[in-house]
């Protein structure tokens, strides 16, 4: 990639400047990274809801991609189940920092190995298994600004318009996968399945292209077309042994691919291809988290308590940092009458994550049940101190319980 200012030093028609030294990479990250200030928002904006935090990232991701890691870093305590949050903070934290971005869009050892890089993997890894049919919609803006970083230090005098036309032009020269890349990032989805068809014409082992192909069609509405192409992305990933310690910042694997057959299987009603499915990603992955949660949900929706209630148990068991699987646990046993078993759960959802709202509620109701009415009452105000102003059907119920349990 370094090579992109030669190859466009004609279209920008200006003279190279010399580079600076690189700065030292940021600190490790640990989940969301190290604690942010919480970002000034609009004074009538609510922030108790991670949507205005998404709304603010979002607006300043390429102009000031330091506040959208704030911002992201914040809808991402808010709403833990977030798959958007996790994968807008990964690339905003790559964008605050030009060396940690040069290193990670030039790949190599160094990249694979740099702790920095592997923190924010964990991000989007946890980001796809969350939804593994996310539209991956922030990371045009970090190869973009990869490039003006680059073309700015070496040609200074090239206007942002010039600069951004001559990006432009070069990712569209480019080879299939990268036109259909650049196609999907912009939401030309009939585009990038045009690209996707020409680049598996061109590469042996079409897992990859067939597994992004799928994941274009799903965002089409043409699940039983995408749910094609993952079984054939499954085919083909099994004919190849992965190398995980190569895939430091990108992979896909059999059990995110099985997991995706088993949500679209689900999406469809086919209750019994999506537990097939799910189970596949289990026989892979026996610490697949998501498998387990998305057989609960399933079951949930069967109105069978027993197995929704064990299935996301295990859930809770591998996922446990996560404080919304914890939530989902504990509400679900809430909604099986399982009171006193749902206290546990709710609880360390909330040790997880004290900004999380939504396990404040079932916990309120798991006391009340219980008998144990002013932690009942607490738990309630709690509540509405935290959720957003949105959830009024919720806040009303809050507020109810709350000033009838008042001494």
């Amino acid at each position: 990639m370094r090579a992109l200012p030669i190859v466009l030093l004609v279209t920008l028609g200006v003279a190279p400047a010399s580079r600076a030294p690189a700065q030292a990479a940021p600190g490790a990250a640990i989940r969301l990274g190290p604690v942010e200030r919480r970002p000034r928002l609009a004074a009538d904006a609510d922030t108790n809801d991670a949507g205005a935090y998404f709304a603010h990232a979002s607006r300043l991701l390429g102009e000031n991609p330091s506040e959208a890691a704030t911002a992201f870093y914040w809808a991402a305590r808010l709403d833990p189940s977030s798959a958007e949050a996790l994968d807008g903070r990964r690339v905003s934290m790559l964008m605050r920092k030009y060396p940690l971005l040069k290193m990670y869009m030039e790949g190599g050892r160094r990249a694979r190995q740099n702790k920095d890089l592997k923190s924010l993997d964990s991000l989007a890894m946890r980001a796809v298994r969350l939804d593994p049919l996310y539209y991956r919609k922030y990371d045009l803006p970090a190869l973009m600004e990869y490039y003006r970083s680059m073309l700015r230090q070496d040609y200074p005098n090239a206007s942002a318009a010039d600069i951004n036309g001559a990006i432009r032009d070069y990712l569209q020269g480019g080879s299939p996968y990268m036109r259909g890349w650049v196609a999907y990032s912009e939401g030309r989805l009939g585009d990038a399945l045009t690209a996707y068809a020409d680049a598996m014409k061109r590469v042996k082992n079409k897992g990859f292209l067939l597994t992004e192909t799928a994941r274009v069609l799903a965002l089409q509405g043409l699940l039983p077309s995408a749910n094609d192409r993952f079984r054939e992305a499954a085919v083909e990933l099994a004919k190849v042994e992965e190398d995980r310690d190569e895939d430091v910042v990108f992979y896909n694997d059999r059990a995110l691919v099985e997991h995706s057959r088993g949500v679209i299987f689900a999406k469809l009603g086919q209750a019994d291809s999506a537990r097939a499915a799910l189970g596949r990603a289990i026989t892979e992955d026996l610490s697949y988290f998501m498998a387990h949660v998305e057989l609960g949900r399933l079951a949930i929706t069967q109105h069978d308590t027993a197995t929704a209630v064990a299935e996301l148990g295990l859930a809770a068991e591998l996922a446990a940092d996560e404080p919304w699987v914890h939530y989902l646990h504990g509400s679900t046993l809430v909604a099986a009458g399982q009171h006193a078993d749902a206290v546990a759960p709710l609880r360390k959802a909330i040790t997880l994550e004290p900004l999380y709202a939504a396990p404040y509620f079932s916990l309120g109701q798991a006391l009340e049940r219980t008998g144990d009415t002013e932690a009942a009452r607490q738990a309630y105000l709690g509540y509405l101190q935290r959720s957003p102003r949105r959830e009024i059907q919720s806040r009303q119920q809050a507020n109810e319980r709350a000033a009838s349990l008042a001494p």
